[in-house]
């Protein structure tokens, strides 16, 4: 397993130039698989990672945080 920065993983990933702020959050979310690490202050990741995504809604116990985070999903009666 070899770590590249971030910045470098996501040119040879993506078509188009993603901020450092977008790609921060990508990490800090768990967008990014295997997931990446910070290293004095800067993320690397592997350079086989992919990119995933969010994969599901976080849970909330807060009735109108739920209601917001599920908006629009059809529910079965």
């Amino acid at each position: 397993m070899m770590f590249i920065t971030i910045q470098e993983w996501a040119k040879n990933n993506f078509a188009i130039k993603v901020s450092n702020t977008t790609l921060s959050g990508y990490a800090k979310t768990g967008q990014i698989y295997p997931p990446p690490v910070k290293f004095a202050g800067r993320w690397m990741v592997d350079e086989n990672a992919k990119y995933v995504g969010l994969t599901e809604a976080p849970a909330s116990t807060d009735p109108l945080v739920a209601s917001i985070l599920n908006y629009g999903k059809k529910t079965i009666s």
